[in-house]
């Protein structure tokens, strides 16, 4: 997963956000000090735009690649050629959250920026971002008839849109793990659906390639599935403080560190470092991401798109190599999230009618998602059977884009490296899920913010070292649990219980 579209604890950053945001009160409408690349909308045509034009500024996480200005260009021309008169220039950040938090305060002007899940509902509370919900209407045809409801609804707080979701799918998202798909089949272990399926893979790397790091990280979620299928109303990352089983009827919020579903998820870790499995020197890696991609790691956690984002760094450096997604098959499916990655329009914005014409005309149809998305067809990529083929491209004219953002499943084009049949798969994720009665749910921790923080500091304390096994659950449960009801546990239950009866009475 890139580094900027997950936290290991998400509400920490809403934490951050939060601070800068109350510390911010000057003005500053050109960013500086943001390090923001931008990548020269103003030089897209040759002639000055008309006083018609209305200037767009999109903010992303990142660096802007060396193709991004001619793209641009394009995506401009396009744009004028379709009759729209909006001319849109992308500026890239990093430490995103907190410096958008910062520009915006200090009233830099941003008009679509990036937006997740874990963070949205405080930065709408502190006014980050707007509604956008007349402008959807009006000027948002295709992605309210694109856009599946339950994906709508995840980026809706308290009866009002503040952003587009992306529409993929979202059946155990965060709960995968990425293997080798070449090494599972050189072993001769069929495709992997089981706990004890993926202990043979890993039991046959380290005995066939003792050299390969077997499993690195401390990620718990991609044993949920088979542990603790339930939904997580507060954080992002593994350590959640309160969940709700999906198959109790009376939809009960209840502390999740002191059950046996934890236990048993963070012992199973302690039993693979005890067993090898988790290597003792995998501290060496500087990087488990770039571990597997450079072929040094033969596992770890992911989520389900992540195969298809990373098969071509891996193949570029391990020729024939396979990236494999593999989800431990829990006993019913169930869609708990309606989308994490979003778009949406910071509240600085004075044109939001445009910036919503800008999503709708990026997912109208596959010809403007590929110019956004991917760039110019034979210059920046070529398609090969439908699949986007970056082999024969210089590196110059390669664009690399945060299509994670606004990915959609309906139009999204995938490697020529990536298999069919994975393809195929993905677009019937979730025909057998249930749509669980929380998609949609946004808990306001307004009132809760500050025993929230204070949870998140315990599960910050204890986190990595039980996911890395390197701790025994039992010998500081009791120590964390008393942490934890110090610092508001119960209020926290109590307030997220109050929301939840009351979101699932008005539906």
């Amino acid at each position: 997963m890139k580094k900027f579209r997950k936290a290991f604890f998400g509400l920490s950053i809403v934490a951050m956000a939060a601070l800068v945001l109350a510390g911010c009160g000057s003005s500053n409408n050109d960013a500086s000090g943001s390090n923001n690349t931008g990548t020269g909308a103003a030089n897209s045509t040759d002639s000055k735009p008309s006083a018609d034009v209305v200037k767009l500024t999109a903010v992303f996480p990142g660096q802007a690649s060396t193709a991004a200005p001619d793209v641009l260009k394009a995506i401009n021309e396009k744009l004028k050629a379709d009759g729209l008169n909006i001319e849109v220039d992308i500026k890239y950040i990093d430490d995103y959250w907190n410096k958008l938090a910062l520009n915006i305060a200090g009233g830099t002007q941003y008009d679509l920026a990036w937006a997740h899940s874990s963070t949205l509902s405080d930065l709408v509370a502190k006014k980050v971002y707007q509604p956008i919900d007349d402008a959807l209407k009006s000027d948002g045809p295709d992605l309210l008839t694109n856009t599946p409801d339950y994906v709508l609804k995840g980026g809706a707080i308290n009866g009002k849109q503040y952003a587009i979701a992306r529409a993929i799918p979202m059946t155990g998202f965060n709960n995968v793990f990425d293997i080798r798909g070449d090494l599972r089949e050189k072993y001769g272990i069929s495709k992997i659906t089981t706990l004890d399926g993926l202990e043979s893979y890993f039991q046959a790397v380290m005995k066939n390639d003792p050299s390969m790091y077997a499993f690195v990280g401390p990620n718990t979620q991609a044993l949920f599935p088979i542990y603790a299928n339930y939904y997580y109303p507060i954080g992002d990352g593994g350590m959640y403080p309160v969940y709700i089983d999906p198959a109790d009827s009376t939809h009960t919020v209840k502390s999740f560190l002191d059950t046996q579903a934890f236990a048993d998820i963070v012992n199973k870790k302690k039993e693979w470092k005890d067993k090898g499995i988790i290597s003792a020197d995998a501290s060496k890696l500087d990087d488990a991401e770039a571990g597997f991609d450079n072929g040094k790691v033969a596992a770890l956690g992911a989520n389900i798109f992540r195969a298809s984002e990373r098969v071509d760094t891996l193949t570029k450096i391990v020729p024939g190599a396979k990236v494999e997604t593999v989800y431990l098959e829990p006993s019913k499916r169930y869609i708990f999230s309606a989308g994490d990655n979003m778009l949406a329009v910071p509240s600085t914005s004075k044109h939001v009618k445009e910036a919503v014409q800008l999503m709708n005309w990026i997912k109208k149809d596959q010809a403007n998602f590929d110019l956004w998305s991917y760039g110019v067809e034979g210059k920046n990529y070529k398609l090969v059977d439908g699949s986007v083929d970056t082999s024969s491209i210089a590196e110059v004219d390669k664009y690399n884009t945060n299509v994670w953002m606004w990915n959609d499943l309906r139009l999204a084009r995938f490697s020529t490296n990536y298999a069919k049949s994975d393809i195929d798969e993905l677009k019937t994720w979730d025909s057998k899920s249930e749509v669980s009665p929380f998609v949609g749910f946004t808990l306001d921790t307004s009132k809760i913010k500050s025993q929230i923080s204070q949870l998140q500091a315990v599960m910050s304390e204890y986190g990595d070292n039980l996911g890395l096994g390197v701790t025994d659950y039992n010998s500081v449960k009791d120590e964390i649990m008393k942490k934890m009801k110090a610092a508001g546990l119960q209020d926290v239950i109590d307030e997220t219980q109050k929301q939840v009866n009351a979101y699932l009475a008005a539906k």
